[in-house]
């Protein structure tokens, strides 16, 4: 089952906008403009569905939603060569 939603690209468009948020800034949320590519959109609805974000076009992390990014920032960090900023 993991494997097959790694494959997935809204999964991975998911991964990707929860991953532009700041850990070291929660003040600071985010926002999706109209311009903004389709699947950023489409993920926002999503994870703000699910309880992650504040808003269906960004905002800020709920709990859960900083959560999830500190596990995504050490999975990240364990797997890359990068270090984090």
């Amino acid at each position: 089952m993991r494997a097959k939603q790694l494959s997935q690209p809204a999964f991975l468009h998911d991964l990707e906008l929860l991953a532009r948020f700041d850990l070291t800034n929660l003040a600071s949320g985010i926002k999706l403009r109209q311009d903004s590519a389709p699947e950023l959109r489409d993920a926002a609805q999503r994870l703000y569905a699910k309880g992650v974000i504040t808003a269906a076009d960004g905002g800020y992390l709920t709990p859960f939603g900083v959560s999830l990014l500190e596990y995504l920032d050490h999975l990240l960090n364990a797997l890359t060569d990068e270090v984090a900023a």
